[in-house]
This record gives structure tokens, C-alpha cells and sequence, in this order.
């Protein structure tokens, strides 16, 4: 790995690097499994960055990066499907940078374009569909795929003690080429990739005393898997925590999702009741709402 900074004018810091890397593996077991792939990866950087005044920064950034291959066990996953490749990603972001000089507002923002060659998906299938212990879970290579969108986080201090602050993220992901089995994914939102996202905080401190703070997440839906086409719900997760620092010591009462919702992480679909094993949707559900007090001391 290399990196180079130049600065051609007193506004202007340009870099560049680079990273070249040889990953192997070894696996050997009783089912006479016995692989051992090796991977060389490439990736690298070229940024240029324009500052025009204190608190004003604009950028650019093309890169590739890239993911190690690997390898899926279990006696029942087949054999074409035992290895899988690496993944390598191409990007360009143009972003801007804007805080004011007494560090009260900020601004950042990003637009950003990626191509995934290779892309590993983590998947699943149910190789009998009248077994569902034949259900397994492996990672495959997707043909390709493209993820496009912008970011934006602003922060604002209206007094000493009082911060607002809010993050928005739009995403646009889609397969190119993609067919897992009799599935032809061409163009379809990628797993767990929502088309939004966004939080908004209201934070009380002082240097020493009461506190408070409050953070509002909340994410559209997005597709569970490669494997169907199943999709969660949007969700809203709340969070509140309210205490006194003083400053050797630190107490604080503090509510996780105080609106009892119900997010959920993964989603299965698959037969596993009998007497038809029609396919059916499993969620795994996310943390219900959580209470509690926490109390620290420093010694030193």
C-alpha cells in the first residue's frame, strides 16, 4: 500500500494510492471437501479537493475497491456453489464540505455513483421443497450491479447548550444481468439497500449538569434477499436518554425504541409446515422497546 499528497496551489491538495493485496485460504473436512482459493485484488485512489475559503471544501474522488472471494460450507450446499469470487467496486463522489468559523452550523454533502462487478449477495435456497431442513444459506456472485445516490448531514447549534442535527441518504441500487436459477433479477433493487433513510436529533447539554437527547431514525423498505422478492415495511426506531453529568460521575435514564416498533432485520421464504410446505415468509424481528438506567464513576 502507497499513498502520495501533492499540493500544486495554496487551495488546492490532490492524492492519490494505491493497494495491491493476495488473500489465500485452506479447507479441508471429513465430507472430503478440500478447496483452497487465492484471490489478487487491485484497488486504489485518485482525489482532488479545492478549498476556496476556511469552512468551504469541495472534492472528488475516484476509486475502485474490491472484496475478498471465499468459500460456503454445510454438507448440503452443491458443489458448483462452494467457492465465490471476488467483488470489485468502481466509484466516483463529488461532494461539499460548509461550517461556519465558530463551529455553531455544518453542512456535508455527497453524490455518489458505484459499479459492482462480481457482486456477492448473501442468499439462501431450499434445495427439496418438500425438506426444509434442506434450507441453507450461502454467498453467491451476482453478474453486476449499480448504486447511485446522495447523502446530506446538517448540524445547528441555535444556543451553547442546544444541537439540532439531521442526516438524509437516497439510494438507488439495481442487478445487471443477474439470474439466480429460474430468476431473472435484471434491474431489480438489490437486498437490504432502501430507497431512503433519514434521523433527526435534538441533543440538550451543558458542560456539567443535566442532559438530555432524543434521535428519530427511519428507513423505507428494501427487498430481504436475492431468493424472492419479499420486502419489509418502513420503520421508525425513537430513542430518548436523559441525565446529569457530574463530570467524575454519570447518570442517565435511556429508552430504545420508545414507540415499540417492530423493524425487522432479515426475512425467509421458504416451505417448513407440513402437510404442503407452502412457502412462507419468516422475519426476524428487531429489538422491542428497552428501558434503563446506567450509572458510571471514574476512579482515577
Amino acid at each position: 500500500y502507497g499513498q502520495l499528497e501533492w499540493k500544486p496551489a495554496p487551495r488546492w491538495r490532490l492524492t492519490g494510492g494505491l493497494r495491491s493485496e493476495q488473500r489465500e485460504a485452506r479447507y479441508r473436512d471429513s465430507d472430503a471437501s478440500d478447496f483452497a482459493p487465492r484471490d489478487r485484488m487491485l484497488g486504489g485512489h485518485l482525489a482532488a479537493e479545492f478549498a476556496p475559503a476556511p469552512g468551504r471544501t469541495a472534492y472528488l474522488t475516484l476509486s475502485r475497491g474490491y472484496k475478498a472471494g471465499g468459500f460456503n460450507i454445510g454438507a448440503l450446499v452443491p458443489d458448483d456453489r462452494r467457492l465465490f469470487d471476488p467483488e470489485f467496486l468502481r466509484s466516483a463522489e463529488l461532494g461539499l464540505r460548509l461550517q461556519r468559523a465558530d463551529g455553531r452550523a455544518s453542512l456535508d454533502l455527497a453524490l455518489f455513483h458505484m459499479r459492482r462487478a462480481e457482486l456477492q449477495v448473501s442468499t439462501s435456497a431450499q434445495l427439496d421443497p418438500g425438506n426444509p431442513l434442506s434450507f441453507i444459506f450461502l454467498t453467491d456472485n451476482a453478474a453486476s450491479g449499480e448504486n447511485q445516490g446522495a447523502e446530506l448531514a446538517a448540524s445547528f447549534r441555535p444556543t451553547a447548550t442546544l444541537r439540532l442535527a439531521a442526516t438524509l441518504g437516497l439510494l438507488r441500487t439495481r442487478y445487471i444481468d443477474y439470474r439466480s436459477g429460474a430468476r431473472d433479477l435484471d434491474g431489480r433493487d438489490q437486498a437490504h439497500a432502501p430507497r431512503s433513510q433519514y434521523s433527526l436529533t435534538l441533543e440538550y447539554r451543558r458542560p456539567r449538569g443535566l442532559y438530555a437527547r432524543a434521535d428519530l431514525q427511519g428507513v423505507d423498505a428494501f427487498f430481504y434477499s436475492e431468493s424472492h422478492d419479499q420486502r419489509s415495511r418502513p420503520n421508525r426506531l425513537l430513542n430518548l436518554r436523559a441525565g446529569y453529568d457530574g463530570g467524575r460521575w454519570d447518570a442517565s435514564l435511556w429508552v430504545r425504541n420508545a414507540l415499540d416498533a417492530d423493524p425487522a432485520q432479515r426475512g425467509f421464504f421458504f416451505g417448513n409446515e407440513p402437510p404442503d410446505f407452502a412457502d412462507k415468509l419468516y422475519v426476524q424481528p428487531g429489538d422491542p422497546r428497552q428501558a434503563g438506567f446506567t450509572f458510571t464513576f471514574d476512579l482515577r
